[in-house]
């Protein structure tokens, strides 16, 4: 396992390691050395658009090394993403559909592990510690560079909020299933530092996400429908969108229909909801297993004139409002199917079974996809597969099978 940062250090100092102590351009050096000599077999991310992630796939793809991404579940609880090549807009899926003839072999059985609240207290720990004792150039590998006292208080901002809150955001969300069902937009807002608001935006960001939208909605919306912001939880101590989106409605005339919640299921939300519309939020999957109409600005891995309306950057705000397409149930679940069963695995990376769940799959892919190579292979010595960063650590034996640690 490569530690990048301290944040990695604190969480995989239990396995077999390596501290690496420069910047982007000995990073790059560095791996290179090691591809070249063909030290590793793979290489295993966690992401693949920050800045450590894409020197990995660079010089990977250069040297023909396999390079594995895990992420946070397309479609959750109780599943991981892993893809070879990267993921959302960089998944060998993304702006692709299944052949009509697509039939799983075997799909994943998803499990809930309930693990919501150590996801919070593992991210708050990890970038307060990264953000503390990562020193000189290895800060450019780090791709939230925050203050540790702002970033331990919006961790502690964001569970006051979330029970502070919690009664005004159960009614808007009651009011809206009661009295607005199929008449409300939802549109998810995503943490602003996702790495997949980057590129893979194109030009979009949340401020020009909720400016746009609303200046569009005040225009042409159907007076008898609502606008739905909804803060992603890991932001809401981070940011308060709220107060910006109040003042935009009472100066367009719509802050009597315009609501802004941060929790609240999300199925839910889109299943009663009139449509979505997303930068690239894999809430769009959602949007997508309820049948709703789903307007993606940016690139995702859902973005297919199959099941999306794909705006490529340029959105047509008010046309959507009017209504949008919708694919049949056929296609929506053959769709979802399909990425259920090229791009996910059964775990969870927060609970402690979840872990060894997901560990476990990881292995059992890591074995598919190098099975081969170890044959070919004429000796038997150990090969290993190299971890960046905060994912466990693996090892195929001489026999072929993979061990996680």
């Amino acid at each position: 396992m490569v530690n990048l940062n301290a944040g990695d250090a604190l969480f995989g100092k239990r396995f077999q390691h390596f501290n690496f102590m420069g910047g982007l351009e000995k990073w790059e050096a560095r791996l290179s050395v090691s591809l070249a000599r063909r030290d590793f077999d793979a290489i295993v991310i966690f992401g693949s658009e920050r800045p450590a992630h894409r020197v990995v796939r660079d010089v990977a793809d250069y040297y023909d090394v396999p390079v594995l991404s895990l992420e946070e579940g397309y479609l959750r609880p109780g599943l991981i993403t892993a893809e070879w090549g990267g993921n959302n807009a960089n998944s060998p899926l993304a702006g692709n559909a299944p052949d009509e003839l697509f039939v799983p072999e075997h799909m994943p059985e998803a499990k809930v592990f309930r693990s919501f609240g150590s996801m919070g207290t593992t991210a708050m720990f990890y970038f307060a510690v990264s953000n503390l004792f990562t020193f000189g150039r290895r800060r450019e590998l780090f791709h939230r560079p925050m203050s540790l006292p702002k970033e331990w208080f919006c961790w502690v901002r964001n569970g006051y909020r979330r029970l502070a809150w919690q009664h005004r955001n159960f009614n808007i969300i009651q009011n809206l299933l009661e009295h607005y069902d199929r008449r409300f937009f939802l549109v998810p807002l995503q943490v602003a530092a996702d790495s997949n608001m980057q590129e893979a935006a194109m030009g979009w960001n949340t401020m020009r996400l909720i400016e746009e939208s609303m200046q569009s909605f005040a225009e042409s919306a159907p007076a008898d429908t609502r606008l739905v912001f909804k803060v992603h939880p890991l932001e809401r101590g981070h940011q308060r969108y709220a107060p910006i989106i109040e003042e935009l409605a009472e100066r367009l005339g719509i802050h009597n229909r315009v609501d802004v919640i941060d929790v609240g299921s999300m199925g839910l939300l889109a299943r009663h909801s009139a449509g979505m519309i997303t930068i690239n939020s894999t809430s769009g999957l959602s949007a997508i297993h309820h049948g709703r109409p789903l307007l993606v600005l940016g690139k995702a891995v859902y973005a297919s004139p199959q099941v999306a309306i794909c705006a490529m950057g340029v959105p047509d705000f008010a046309a959507f409002w009017q209504g949008g397409f919708v694919a049949t149930q056929v296609v929506r679940r053959r769709f979802l199917d399909w990425i259920r069963h090229e791009a996910l695995l059964p775990g969870d990376f927060y609970s402690r079974m979840g872990k060894r769940v997901a560990s476990e799959a990881v292995a059992r892919r890591i074995d598919e996809k190098l099975a081969p190579l170890w044959r070919q292979q004429s000796d038997s010595s150990v090969r290993q597969v190299e971890i960046v960063p905060r994912v466990v650590v693996a090892k195929p034996c001489v026999s072929g099978s993979t061990h996680v640690a």
